[in-house]
């Protein structure tokens, strides 16, 4: 019987972080950072904000995380949200890729009231800007927010598209002036995982035609498409999906390998 336990025990341990989700996508920025390029939506009147992007194989998603930049400081609104920051509703949707990698169907969608740190204060010799750990001064704070997942399966390109609402932007603008007049959604340098469905693109819904590359004459105020000027500046996300059944089974043959060699080191110590 102490065999068997032993065994159990080893396989529990080395199993543990096999677990572990599997990133299949992400274009976060990689090292430590304290703000990013980002994209306001009250100033960019903007409603969606997202990438296309390619991950190789279908997969079932368990998470999304997305890079946010908030410009709000607490002191200007003082009696909203917490010390910390301030909640605000999100919501990530997930789409198909249809002709002419034009948005599609909606795969799933869903919403979070995501707590939004402050940014610090503004320091001295920074102007209206605060000094980070790195020597530099920053008008934002990088953050990012999770979308949990429920294994959403999703082919091997799809779009997605966050969406929130400022006082004068989004689907259901607050007509309220409020903090998140000043969150933006992070920008990176490109993909380092998977790739994008299109490059030096992004998708996004601005209701302002000259935002758009093509000046606005392929529509505004619809989530598509924006080609030839985002070079540099990629809408910054990491996709997590369960791990690969290939991955998992070597993983148990190694434990399982693991706990035989245990049980036989067991069985060739002297009896106490």
């Amino acid at each position: 019987m102490k065999i068997l336990v032993a065994c159990f025990v080893v396989l529990a341990s080395v199993s543990a972080p096999l677990l572990a989700d599997n990133v299949v996508y992400s274009s976060l920025p990689s090292g430590t950072y304290y703000n990013v390029p980002s994209l306001g939506f009250e100033s960019d009147s903007a409603a969606e904000f997202g990438q296309g992007v390619s991950i190789g194989s279908s997969a079932a998603l368990t998470a999304a995380h997305i890079l946010m930049s908030d410009w709000a400081l607490e002191s200007t609104y003082e009696g909203v949200g917490l010390t910390t920051g301030f909640d605000v509703p999100l919501t990530l949707t997930l789409y198909t890729v249809g002709s002419s990698n034009s948005v599609g169907a909606v795969i799933w969608s869903g919403s979070i009231d995501a707590h939004i740190l402050w940014r610090p204060e503004a320091s001295a010799g920074c102007g209206t800007a605060w000094l980070a750990a790195d020597g530099k001064c920053y008008n934002g704070l990088a953050q990012t927010v999770t979308f949990s997942m429920d294994s959403v399966v999703v082919p091997s390109q799809f779009i997605w598209g966050l969406s929130f609402n400022t006082s004068d932007y989004g689907a259901s603008p607050t007509h309220v002036l409020g903090p998140y007049d000043s969150l933006n959604v992070g920008t990176s340098g490109g993909a380092s995982i998977g790739s994008d469905l299109v490059a030096n693109s992004a998708y996004w819904n601005t209701s302002y035609g000259p935002f758009y590359g093509d000046g606005g004459a392929g529509g505004t105020g619809t989530f598509r498409l924006d080609q030839g000027a985002w070079a540099g500046y990629d809408p910054a996300a990491e996709f997590d999906a369960v791990p690969e059944p290939g991955s998992f089974g070597m993983m148990i043959g190694a434990a399982l390998t693991l706990g035989l060699v245990f049980v036989r080191r067991r069985r060739q110590s002297p009896q106490r």
